[in-house]
């Protein structure tokens, strides 16, 4: 045993100066003052305690970007405000407190189609029950970008099957509407 313990120090024994040259690099060189770290000058202390704190800042950085969706990597609907924003905005005319409630008869998708030649309100009209409606109104509210409600419309939609959806389409008569809301949904 004595002879294999000998052959394997001195192999490691190889490697002391490359080990020495490697801990001199890490270490630095030896300080010759006994009161190194206390006779350091300012720009000495300023070094080390940037090189402390750049990585807690760098991941306070971090941090602070992902929690403030700072890249925006959400989808965001156009359509939608945030309560902050709608809350800031002061309206004469607030928009009429809605239901939501299952339905026989429901508009779909509606929406302020501004693409084509001329503004319109286009949208899907949903029959729910067993009976054919051969005639129907719905009724939609119009509203600018401050949630300000600017005008009531209706639109006629006509023979729709039992189960079945039609698509309506009616003209935009108030020109600067942003926002379409259903009010109401009755048969003729």
């Amino acid at each position: 045993m004595p002879a294999r313990k000998s052959q394997i120090d001195g192999w490691w024994k190889r490697f002391d100066p490359i080990r020495a040259r490697i801990d001199r690099l890490i270490s630095g060189k030896a300080p010759s003052d006994p009161l190194y770290i206390t006779n350091r000058s300012w720009q000495q202390k300023a070094k080390n305690a940037a090189l402390a704190g750049a990585p807690v800042l760098l991941l306070i950085v971090v941090v602070a970007m992902g929690s403030t969706d700072l890249f925006r990597f959400r989808k965001v609907n156009p359509y939608e405000h945030t309560l902050r924003e709608a809350a800031a905005r002061p309206s004469s005319k607030r928009l009429p407190e809605l239901v939501l409630r299952p339905a026989d008869l429901e508009v779909v998708n509606i929406r302020i189609a501004k693409d084509s030649g001329s503004p319109s309100v286009t949208g899907i009209f949903r029959n729910n029950t067993n009976q054919k409606v051969d005639s129907a109104e719905v009724t939609y509210y119009l509203a600018d970008t401050d949630g300000s409600l600017l005008a009531t419309e209706t639109a006629s939609v006509a023979n729709v099957q039992p189960h079945g959806s039609v698509a309506f389409h009616a003209p935009l008569k108030t020109a600067n509407a942003e926002f379409v809301i259903v009010g109401d949904v009755h048969l003729n």
